[in-house]
């Protein structure tokens, strides 16, 4: 039978991107990442197990040459280290601090060297299955909203978790949402069924729910905001977030900025853009060479390797070629432009008095997205 899309993909990362992860790899996030693709959230009786498989994985990944990715055994190596990924959070209702691991094991299959079993720990099962996560909720008498919002992350609460959806997105640069949607996702806007009962069972599974299919059940239950004001918001959580992650040279995006959308005078979405971060020791010669060339030609360092990174240098070569042409005349004595070291647009004829600026105006728009 055919697996089912897995639906619950947004809900597991909610879980899963507060929790702290010291030393994770971006290789072992992307592991973690197929992982959820691979679970069932609502599986009423998991294992704890799930699945690796190395072709899957270079799939999901959009890799078609395996020269170009890790070998299995390297990956292997990647997912034994998952054992080492841990976390912690403070149960208020409990009074207790709850150290765990993710992942308790990997097992290999001699016959499948290509596909590893792994499991979670106890309590990395809470994070994954939301069988799990409602039987602890239970059992130590604390509501959904409130496991949400303790949980300890590598700076603070809801910052981490910001900083996390973004990532997940460094490939293409950019990040689309609704306010709404966004400020749910953040733990900004939760649901109750009980206002008077906070620790009601019904109210830890809404809010499960109401995180990502709020138009479903939304008007069933009481809703509560925080910051609900769009300047109190910005001024609160959003511009003090971003000021702390672009000041940040460690982490693996950059350049964070975003817009607002509106419809008619009130502020409905934002746009986020960003930059993958790249380390000059991992870059491949074609993609130094291609530094070197468009920095030379007015465009900065930054400038250079987001487009590397959302076009490519082919893409980038081809488009400046067809839009502008160093001067033909350079060598000629009787021409006006003689010795003369300037770029000619193509479509027009006319010298280019800044190639940079010609750059980011005519031949690179995504620059300016």
């Amino acid at each position: 039978m055919e697996k089912k899309e897995n639906k619950n993909y947004l809900i597991q990362s909610n879980y899963f991107t507060k929790s702290i992860l010291k030393d994770v790899s971006e290789i072992q996030k992307d592991i973690i990442y197929f992982l959820q693709t691979q679970i069932d959230f609502t599986e009423p009786d998991p294992t704890g197990k799930v699945i690796f498989n190395y072709d899957k994985f270079l799939k999901y990944k959009k890799i078609d040459i395996k020269k170009n990715a890790y070998s299995s055994d390297e990956i292997l190596k990647f997912c034994e280290g998952l054992v080492d990924i841990n976390g912690m959070f403070y149960n208020k209702q409990t009074s207790s601090t709850v150290f765990f691991n993710l992942f308790s094991d990997v097992e290999v299959n001699d016959l499948n060297p290509k596909e590893f079993t792994i499991s979670f720990a106890n309590f990395g099962k809470i994070f994954f299955y939301e069988k799990f996560a409602m039987e602890y909720a239970k059992t130590s008498k604390i509501q959904y909203t409130q496991i949400e919002s303790s949980i300890i992350d590598l700076r603070g609460d809801k910052r981490k978790k910001f900083f996390e959806i973004l990532s997940q997105y460094k490939q293409t640069g950019f990040y689309k949402v609704s306010l709404e949607e966004f400020k749910k996702l953040l733990g900004f806007i939760v649901y109750v069924n009980h206002p008077n009962d906070s620790n009601s069972i019904d109210n830890q599974h809404i809010q499960l729910r109401l995180l990502f299919q709020g138009d479903e059940y939304s008007n069933k239950y009481k809703r509560q905001e925080y910051l609900q004001s769009w300047s109190e918001f910005k001024r609160v959580f959003l511009d003090p977030a971003i000021e702390d992650f672009n000041s940040k040279t460690k982490l693996d995006i950059s350049n964070i900025g975003y817009k607002t959308i509106r419809t008619g005078r009130k502020i409905t979405g934002l746009h986020f853009t960003f930059q993958k971060r790249l380390e000059k020791a991992a870059l491949s010669e074609d993609m130094l060479r291609a530094i070197k060339y468009f920095t030379e030609y007015g465009l900065t360092e930054s400038q250079t390797v987001f487009l590397l990174q959302r076009i490519g240098a082919k893409e980038m070569y081809h488009r400046f070629n067809l839009a502008c042409t160093f001067n033909r005349n350079y060598d000629e004595k009787n021409s006006k432009y003689f010795r003369q070291k300037i770029w000619i647009d193509n479509a027009t004829g006319e010298t280019i008095k800044k190639l940079g600026g010609f750059l980011y105006e005519k031949v690179f728009p995504e620059l300016k997205n």
